[in-house]
């Protein structure tokens, strides 16, 4: 009898440790709480370092976090223009030809809208090999459609902050006349018209957003009419250690996430494309490029605008139910996106 006890005894040890270890028991339990404790580095109020970067001075802060990455490929889409209305940023994957031709023969045409100025690029990184087939299918498509700005790292889902960050660089560096710019992946839903739509009736007109600023919680300031919109989550880090996005407690210390839009789509003003790409000079590298980008816009004061016109996974599809919808996730199918789009506009 006892030694049947000790045996149950062990048992039940054993799935207590198992379960406190694969589940992340003691990341849960040691987390710092995030209202009270939140100061991701560089640790302090960044704003002044950032405010000085955009009025092109010496920053009082030495920046912690460029990307050492070249462009590959340039374009001289915004060389000749004062001004546009809407840039539209596509991350797209290597291989993804067909969904890239989808997008130049839907959203991404930059004359559908009459009077609206429109400008779209897709964004690339390379593969391991340096010749590949693939590499020379995009070298056609790049001769064929002047559209696509490559990048010199290595693309694959890890990296995607690499790939957002380095976008940002290139607006900034490259072209920041735009009054928004939107950024999504490639497959997804998008309505140009409703996006317009939406921006003008959030800022009331087509001007630039004021430089004014308020006292914002926790510190800094939070920006007046900097719009950054999408699909908002508030949410906590997984800690379990099966999943794909488990994060440590040395890599995340907190026990949740800065509020954040969702990476298939969002929308951002003028402003706050520079305010978060300056910013970003100053907060750490994190590998989860909707999170980092939450924690930027944490650090320099932007808080992200919710709408639910922004759908992160695949809305079922119906004539009247797709009539405000400005994204969707879920179009991998380039035949899907054809369709659907075809169908929205045919009733304009």
């Amino acid at each position: 009898m006892r030694r049947r006890q000790l045996y149950k005894f062990a048992v039940c040890a054993c799935v207590l440790v198992y379960i406190y270890y694969v589940f992340g028991v003691r990341d849960y339990i040691y987390a710092r709480n995030f209202d009270q404790e939140f100061d991701y580095p560089l640790a302090g109020d960044i704003r002044p370092a950032v405010e000085a970067v955009l009025a092109g001075r010496k920053p009082p802060l030495a920046p912690i976090n460029y990307y050492p990455h070249r462009f590959l490929t340039n374009s001289g889409k915004c060389t000749t223009l004062e001004r546009l209305d809407l840039f539209i940023v596509v991350k797209s994957a290597m291989p993804h030809l067909e969904r890239r031709d989808a997008i130049r023969r839907t959203y991404g045409q930059e004359n559908f809208i009459p009077g609206t100025l429109v400008r779209t690029l897709f964004f690339l990184g390379v593969d391991a090999p340096p010749k590949s087939d693939t590499q020379r299918r995009i070298e056609e498509e790049m001769a064929q459609h002047r559209d696509i700005i490559q990048i010199d790292f290595l693309d694959d889902y890890y990296n995607n902050t690499i790939k957002t960050m380095m976008s940002f660089r290139w607006l900034y560096e490259h072209c920041a006349v735009a009054d928004f710019y939107l950024f999504t992946d490639d497959d997804m839903y998008i309505s140009v018209g409703n996006l317009l739509e939406y921006v003008h009736e959030r800022r009331g007109s087509r001007s630039r957003p004021r430089n004014v600023t308020q006292s914002a919680p926790g510190g800094g300031s939070e920006q007046d009419g900097a719009l950054l919109a999408g699909y908002v989550f508030q949410s906590a880090p997984q800690r379990f250690r099966s999943s794909k996005w488990r994060v440590s407690l040395e890599e995340y210390p907190w026990n949740r996430w800065p509020p954040y839009v969702t990476a298939g789509a969002y929308v951002v003003c003028n402003r706050a494309m520079r305010l978060l790409y300056a910013g970003s000079l100053f907060v750490k590298h994190f590998r989860f490029d909707d999170v980092y980008l939450g924690i930027v816009a944490k650090k320099v004061g932007v808080a992200p605008a919710h709408c639910p016109r922004f759908h992160f996974y695949k809305k079922t599809y119906s004539r009247e139910g797709y009539r405000r919808v400005i994204a969707s996730h879920g179009y991998a199918d380039p035949r899907d996106l054809l369709t659907v789009w075809t169908e929205q506009n045919s009733l304009l």
